[in-house]
């Protein structure tokens, strides 16, 4: 097959679910021999972190000039073969006057629920836009499937395909911790005490304040939040009120000691009121991490039975769930499910998925 795919994410963002969903992607294409890959990419693409890791060959990035408006702008470029698989990681458009079958991979309808009306309007622009002009679309889960159905209804001309995306294999139980793994429990106080995790950004249908409020339950329990950014005027208010010094904010770390935290959390919490996927809650169940999450569909699609689901968000409906958590039986039950149902995502098994519809595409319009 030829295949070009657009490596706008990495000039987008430093960071973040989707330049790494677009790593993996670049990752297992790069072993198939039979492909022909070229990378549409401008110099800004380099700063992001999991670029850097990528050993491109120059003569199969085809450079572009970084501008104001790359993220909106099509691709001007004939390509050299008659037939062409096109992915672009943000929905750009390739223009070329050879036949392409364009590729797109839908990760949530976020904006049509939370974001400002200018904001939605913009997005949704440039996304149904690439929806439309596709003759295949990824969706990373049914409930995502689900949302195209509802807001941006595809022809019986395109072919729609659920494909989960994948976790990291760095998260897994430890045995024994190492010395750099314990030094890093010392230096932030937690290697003998009771926490709850709370991980990703804090934006409101996350319910952060919710997790916070959750300490004036227990007098011993601490919250570890990662990443996100600083915290809001409102949230260190919020913060001040059920005791600042029970929170540790970490706001960068790397696998191996997210996978510590995961170990060693008395669970993680995932009050989220909306997701695309919800990655944090399959890294938890790898790592044998217990998961409270809002009774939502993504989270019990993802989850299945091996998380505990909040139907209302209540200081109540939490002490009830870790008192299920006290339960050496069924915390050991639940535990074995987060372990079986993780399986089904792995970036293998997302990326060769893709690949295969690729293959799927190029065969039934070309061949």
């Amino acid at each position: 097959m030829n295949i070009y795919l657009d490596n706008i994410i990495f000039s987008n963002v430093t960071n973040g679910g989707v330049s790494n969903y677009w790593f993996e992607l670049i990752k297992y294409i790069q072993k198939i021999d039979s492909d022909t890959v070229h990378y549409f990419e401008d110099e800004k693409a380099l700063v992001n972190f999991h670029r850097k890791m990528l050993p491109l060959d120059a003569a199969e990035v085809i450079p572009l000039k970084k501008t104001l408006l790359s993220r909106i702008r099509p691709i001007h470029h004939e390509i050299k073969e008659d037939k062409a698989i096109y992915h672009s990681s943000y929905y750009r458009e390739l223009k070329s006057s050879k036949s392409i079958i364009e590729v797109t991979t839908i990760h949530d309808f976020i904006h049509n629920f939370y974001s400002p009306l200018h904001k939605k309007i913009v997005h949704n622009k440039i996304k149904y836009d690439s929806i439309r002009r596709s003759q295949g679309i990824i969706c990373v889960s049914k409930n995502t499937y689900s949302d195209l159905k509802k807001f941006c209804p595809i022809t019986k001309n395109q072919k729609a395909e659920v494909i989960y995306v994948g976790v990291s294999d760095d998260y897994y139980p430890i045995q024994q911790l190492s010395e750099t793994e314990r030094q890093f429990l010392n230096k932030h106080q937690i290697e003998n005490r009771k926490f709850i995790l709370f991980v990703g950004n804090r934006t409101n249908y996350k319910n952060f304040h919710y997790v916070a409020n959750l300490l004036k339950q227990d007098k011993e329990l601490l919250l570890v939040t990662i990443g996100g950014g600083d915290f809001t005027t409102k949230e260190l208010k919020t913060l001040r009120e059920v005791d600042f010094t029970r929170i540790i904010h970490i706001q960068s770390i790397e696998n191996q000691f997210l996978n510590v935290l995961y170990n060693r959390a008395f669970a993680l919490l995932y009050p989220s009121e909306y997701e695309g996927f919800g990655i944090p809650v399959v890294e938890a169940m790898r790592s044998g991490c217990p998961v409270i999450g809002y009774n939502q569909p993504v989270i019990k699609e993802v989850g299945g039975e091996a998380v505990i689901l909040l139907d209302t968000l209540t200081e109540e409906s939490f002490v009830r769930a870790a008192k299920q958590l006290q339960n050496t039986d069924f915390k050991s039950e639940l535990i074995g499910k987060g372990f079986e149902q993780s399986k089904q995502y792995g970036w293998e098994k997302c990326s060769r998925e893709t690949h295969e519809f690729y293959g799927q595409l190029y065969n039934s319009s070309f061949l």
